[in-house]
């Protein structure tokens, strides 16, 4: 049975979180927002590029073009160009692609940013974006694109909120952030086995990078959660570093 105080510090939590989720998640929203500007980016150049408007609407991108966009191969990355191993997330084959990937991030980083805020949930998707992009290197991947990488650390991230605040949250939501979640992410990383086209090295990859962050972030819902000061100002400059190196490098 729970003692009367932690009954006190579940509703406290159950009452923040409720309050953050009434939030607009600005982050997660421009992020969403933010992708689909690059894809139609990708197009209005594939169209440049002298490909018909029925190929760039219903087809794939080039491989040349998403190459030359940032995609993540192995040979460049080698050759120095570190920035793809982020700005290949921001990159999407074809609309549908996008559409998931989008939907992932807009339904685990609603809750994602209520519990972390958005600061975290920007670093948290660049940070996984590179650790799954380093995954898909070891897993073989030849070229790589797409924000799966980034929604695999987000569910990373939850499970890791789970495991490290879930005692300070009533048993009804604490199991949001961890029973209920392993059924998604093992289906996942099954299809990966039997769709080839699916690069399970970036799931894999970016699942681990999402449990490491998650797994020393604090948060603004639980008692006593909050980082201080010093860690949030250092966590801002370090993200806005990151997306930076990441874009800028044409």
């Amino acid at each position: 049975m729970p003692t009367p105080q932690e009954e006190r510090s579940w509703e406290r939590a159950e009452k923040r979180l409720d309050f953050y989720l009434r939030d607009r998640p600005i982050a997660t929203m421009g992020l969403c927002l933010f992708l689909a500007g690059f894809y139609v980016y990708s197009c209005l150049l594939d169209l440049g590029r002298g490909q018909p408007w029925w190929k760039v609407i219903g087809w794939n991108r080039t491989r040349d073009l998403m190459g030359d966009l940032g995609a993540r191969t192995a040979d460049l990355v080698h050759d120095g160009e570190y920035y793809r191993l982020l700005r290949y997330g921001f990159l999407h084959w074809n609309a549908g692609h996008l559409a998931m990937n989008a939907a992932a991030l807009w339904a685990i980083g609603e809750v994602l940013e209520a519990v972390y805020g958005p600061t975290r949930v920007l670093m948290l998707f660049a940070v996984s974006t590179v650790t799954g992009g380093i995954g898909s290197m070891i897993g073989g991947g030849d070229v790589t694109v797409g924000a799966s990488g980034g929604a695999f650390g987000f569910l990373g991230a939850m499970v890791a909120f789970g495991w490290r605040w879930g005692g300070r949250l009533s048993p009804h939501t604490r199991r949001w952030f961890g029973p209920l979640l392993w059924p998604w992410v093992a289906g996942n990383l099954a299809l990966g086995v039997f769709l080839p086209f699916i690069d399970n090295g970036a799931h894999v990859g970016g699942l681990l990078g999402g449990l490491a962050l998650g797994a020393v972030y604090g948060n603004r819902v639980t008692d006593h959660g909050e980082s201080g000061d010093l860690a949030r100002w250092g966590a801002r400059a370090l993200t806005l570093a990151l997306y930076a190196w990441a874009l800028f490098q044409f």
